[in-house]
């Protein structure tokens, strides 16, 4: 050690006297002095200086070898499987999966920097204040990102449940069968990989096992959605002649079969058919287009709106949006149809009871069925028919709610004009 540089050194920097008795001052600059030789030699004989540690555990006076030795060790004691664990299932992302590296050189690097690669001063200034307040060293790692996530992504396959929607069905004997929705299971891979990317790159890997918690996603019809549904509510055919106009009408039909109308939801036909065009499977059949026969895309699809149309208001639904046609249609009476166009012309109603209702179409050979399920006691025992007033070319439509024979309600729904 070169005691002369210790004369330039200013002390000033490791200790302040004031407070402090000159005695008690003495002692620790004796003590820092003896420190700092003992580091110095130990430095020179290419050692770990005093005040170094391995989070936590002094390993002052190791040699290169040994320090990394140690090193790898605990950085073995510290990799581990991860071990998740959902229900009585486990899964195990093992550390090799995702090329999981300890920077064991790193850390050697910097137990052995301390002390060194300066000046006499700077290097004696570092082993003192090294011996007096100490250096932790943390082990630090590295892993690849992409392996995490598809090994993630691996695991949640085996667990994700897609979601899906109670159904209703209409036996030939009128029963009603009603089948329970499931509810979707998702795991969130990122929530998951973010959780883990500090602990892996610190080495700070979990204990235990790690219990995977997937989100739940409730199906757009939930079980108990449909639960108070007893009964058809609402019911009414139309028949048709099969070919591109029957196979317009089956499309139609499906589109709108299986649909729940919560209560105070609105329905609209439009938004749930979507498009009649080519691409969406429709044909060319018959049309009015501004009072005259023509042949367009979708051809036949009004008759399924108009079949909705008297269906929903036996159901005593409440229409919303309904234009007639500009004719008479053929297969409705006058007065019970509702027509429809792409972006310009919609039927829509909307659910005023007090329960869902649930929709189911039907199109087959030459008829189609559209059935409104819901809870009988919404309609507090009456049953509805639809009477019309006046002549065929302008009609005037009512709803009439029955019970016990008796009128007890008589609603005006429209009257319309046809050319």
């Amino acid at each position: 050690m070169n005691w002369t540089k210790v004369a330039d050194y200013d002390w000033s920097e490791l200790i302040s006297l004031k407070g402090v008795s000159v005695l008690t001052a003495a002692a620790v600059l004796l003590a820092g002095v003896t420190t700092a030789a003992v580091s110095h030699s130990v430095a020179a004989g290419n050692r770990v200086i005093t005040g170094v540690k391995a989070e936590g555990t002094p390993i002052n006076g190791l040699t290169v070898t040994d320090t990394r030795n140690y090193f790898e060790h605990l950085a073995g004691e510290k990799i581990h499987p991860l071990t998740f664990v959902y229900g009585d299932r486990e899964f195990k992302i093992s550390p090799e999966d995702i090329k999981l590296n300890p920077h064991t050189d790193n850390a050697v690097r910097e137990a052995m920097s301390y002390g060194r690669g300066g000046n006499a001063i700077s290097n004696l200034n570092d082993q003192i204040r090294c011996a007096l307040n100490g250096r932790n060293i943390y082990l630090s790692a590295e892993f690849d990102e992409s392996l995490l996530d598809g090994k993630l992504k691996e695991i949640a396959k085996q667990i994700n449940v897609d979601p899906v929607n109670a159904v209703c069905r209409l036996h030939s004997n009128g029963v009603i069968e009603k089948i329970p929705g499931v509810v979707g299971k998702k795991l969130d891979t990122q929530k998951i990989f973010d959780s883990l990317k500090e602990p892996l790159q610190t080495l700070k890997l979990p204990a235990g096992k790690i219990e995977l918690v997937p989100e739940e996603i409730q199906p757009f019809i939930s079980t108990e959605d449909v639960a108070a549904i007893d009964s058809v509510i609402g019911h009414y055919s139309t028949n048709f002649f099969p070919g591109d106009r029957g196979d317009n009408i089956w499309l139609a039909s499906r589109a709108i079969s299986h649909k729940i109308v919560k209560t105070g939801w609105i329905f609209s036909f439009n938004d749930t058919v979507g498009k009649r065009t080519r691409a969406n499977g429709y044909k060319v059949a018959g049309v009015i287009v501004d009072g005259e026969p023509a042949q367009d895309y979708g051809g036949g699809v009004c008759q399924v709106s108009s079949t909705l149309y008297n269906a929903i208001l036996l159901a005593g639904l409440t229409p919303t949006e309904r234009t007639s046609h500009y004719s008479k249609s053929t297969y409705v009476a006058p007065g019970r149809d509702a027509t429809v166009a792409d972006d310009l012309l919609d039927f829509k109603f909307r659910n005023d009871l007090k329960h869902n209702v649930y929709l189911l179409s039907y199109a087959s050979g030459s008829q189609i069925d559209v059935y409104v399920l819901g809870t009988r006691a919404d309609l507090n025992g009456s049953k509805i028919s639809i009477e019309t007033a006046g002549p065929d070319m302008s009609p005037s439509v009512y709803r009439v709610y029955y019970n016990g024979g008796q009128v007890v309600k008589n609603e005006f729904l429209h009257t319309d004009a046809y050319h």
